[in-house]
């Protein structure tokens, strides 16, 4: 496991016997690095997640160069470069699994850096499955997960426009999906795809179940 906290990543990693490694990406040369010492440490790589996401929370007209860029580094560039440097250390059968968004191609107010890196990051994807059909890469477009930290930081003023915009435009669900379901709904379409090389699940979208109240009785 790779990410910028190190304690929180340690902690995690000790309570399940893997291993911590401190990485930003939005340096090459460190995700480079991390990748082989990860890639040493457990003798290769079977399968490799990424998940890392950052959302600068602006109205379009409002969102600066710096947030772009950061998008755009992060979303974007930084699963790129870690699929690069992954490529060369995986096994045969390996899998790579980026998380990318379910809202690509219906943006929502406030989030435009975040939407364009996602769809960026997805015609790149498109094209590494082009260029070498023989990896198996699976891009999941992730939708509306509770419990996560993606609102750490932002400006809650903004944030309480912009809830009320997406609730006056139905762009927000009943419900969230669970983040442990979430999760462990990744981890089977890694375990699957490894278990069966000659297909490739390339486009996943993950959305909320929700559920019917009790006691209403199904449309007919």
């Amino acid at each position: 496991m790779a990410a910028r906290r190190i304690k929180l990543l340690k902690t995690l990693a000790d309570s399940i016997g893997g291993h911590a490694f401190e990485l930003d990406v939005e340096d090459p040369a460190a995700i480079t690095r991390v990748v082989n010492e990860a890639a040493d440490a457990l003798g290769g790589l079977d399968a490799v997640v990424f998940t890392s996401t950052v959302i600068p929370f602006a109205y379009i007209e409002d969102t600066d160069v710096a947030s772009w860029l950061h998008a755009f580094n992060v979303n974007t560039l930084g699963a790129n470069n870690v699929l690069r440097a992954a490529v060369p250390r995986l096994a045969d059968n390996g899998v790579v699994l980026i998380a990318s968004s379910h809202d690509v191609g219906r943006p929502r107010a406030g989030v435009a850096a975040y939407s364009a890196s996602k769809a960026a990051l997805d015609e790149i994807l498109h094209s590494w499955r082009s260029e070498h059909p023989e990896l198996s890469v699976i891009r999941v477009g992730v939708g509306p997960t509770e419990d996560t930290e993606i609102l750490r930081g932002a400006d809650r003023d903004l944030l309480d426009q912009l809830l009320k915009l997406w609730v006056e435009q139905g762009a927000l669900p009943a419900r969230m999906s669970a983040l442990g379901d979430v999760a462990n709904t990744l981890v089977s379409l890694v375990v699957t795809a490894f278990e069966n090389p000659t297909v490739v699940p390339e486009v996943v979208q993950l959305s909320p179940r929700i559920r019917r109240r009790q006691g209403r009785e199904p449309a007919e």
